[in-house]
C-alpha cells in the first residue's frame, strides 16, 4: 500500500508539473492566461516531459518527508513556483512579479494557518517567525542590490527579481532556514561562476541568473536544512 501512495503522489507531481511547464512557456511571452490556455495545455503536453517528471519526483521527496501534511502541501505550492523560476530565468534571465505575487499569496496562507497549527519547519511557537523570515534574504540582497549601485554604477550586481522572490520563501521558511537557503545559494551561484570562468565558459563580466540557485537551495533546505543547521553549529 505504500508503494501505492508514492505512485499516486508521483501521479500528482506529473500533473502539477505540466501546468508548470505551461507558464514555464507562456511567462516569458507575456502572453494572456485567460483566452488560449486550453490550447497550451494541449500543446505542450509531450513537451517538458522533464518539468513533470522534476515536479513528480520533489513531490514524492516532500511526501517522504513530510507525509500528506500542511507542511507538504504548502511545500509542493512554494517548490511548484520555484521550478517556473528556475527555467524562466534561465531562459529570460528576469523572475516574473507573478511568481512573486503567486508566492506572497501562498506565504500569507501559511503564516495564518501557522497562527492555529504551527507548521514544522518553524520549529517555534512563535507567531512572527515567518514575518522575520522577511529579512535574511531579501533584506540581505537588497543591501548588495543597493552597494552594486553605489559603489558599481550598475543595477546587475543583484537583480531585483532575484530580492524579491525572497520575499516568499523568506515567509515559507522563517529566517533559520531562509538564511542556511541564502549562504547555500550563495556558495552554489559563486562556484558555478567560478567553474564557467576557469573552462572559460562564461567571462567575468558576464552574468548569471541567480534564481536558479535559489531553487535548488530552497529545496535543499526544505528537505534537509534542519540537519544541515544543528550539524554546523555542532562543529563550532
Amino acid at each position: 500500500m505504500d508503494i501505492l501512495k508514492y505512485i499516486i503522489v508521483f501521479f500528482i507531481g506529473l500533473i502539477v508539473g505540466h501546468f508548470n511547464g505551461v507558464f514555464i512557456h507562456i511567462l516569458p511571452e507575456n502572453k494572456p492566461l485567460n483566452k488560449p490556455f486550453l490550447k497550451y495545455w494541449t500543446s505542450y503536453f509531450i513537451k517538458g516531459i522533464w518539468t513533470k517528471v522534476i515536479t513528480g519526483a520533489i513531490f514524492v521527496l516532500l511526501y517522504e518527508k513530510y507525509g500528506l501534511t500542511a507542511d507538504f502541501i504548502f511545500f509542493a505550492y512554494l517548490l511548484s513556483i520555484l521550478i517556473i523560476m528556475f527555467f524562466v530565468d534561465i531562459k529570460t534571465k528576469t523572475i516574473p512579479n507573478t511568481l512573486v505575487l503567486a508566492g506572497l499569496a501562498g506565504g500569507a496562507l501559511a503564516f495564518l494557518y501557522n497562527l492555529f497549527h504551527p507548521l514544522v519547519i518553524y520549529d517555534t511557537n512563535k507567531w512572527w517567525e515567518p514575518l522575520v523570515g522577511l529579512l535574511p534574504g531579501s533584506g540581505f540582497l537588497l543591501l548588495i542590490a543597493i552597494l552594486g549601485v553605489i559603489i558599481y554604477k550598475s543595477d546587475e550586481v543583484m537583480g531585483m527579481g532575484d530580492v524579491k522572490i525572497f520575499a516568499p520563501i523568506g515567509i515559507f521558511l522563517g529566517w533559520k532556514m531562509c538564511t542556511l537557503s541564502l549562504l547555500i545559494s550563495m556558495f552554489l551561484g559563486g562556484l558555478t561562476s567560478i567553474l564557467l570562468i576557469v573552462f572559460k565558459i562564461k567571462k567575468r563580466k558576464d552574468t548569471i541568473p541567480f534564481g536558479p540557485f535559489i531553487a535548488i537551495a530552497s529545496l535543499i533546505v526544505i528537505l534537509w536544512g534542519k540537519y544541515i543547521w544543528a550539524w554546523y553549529f555542532s562543529q563550532l
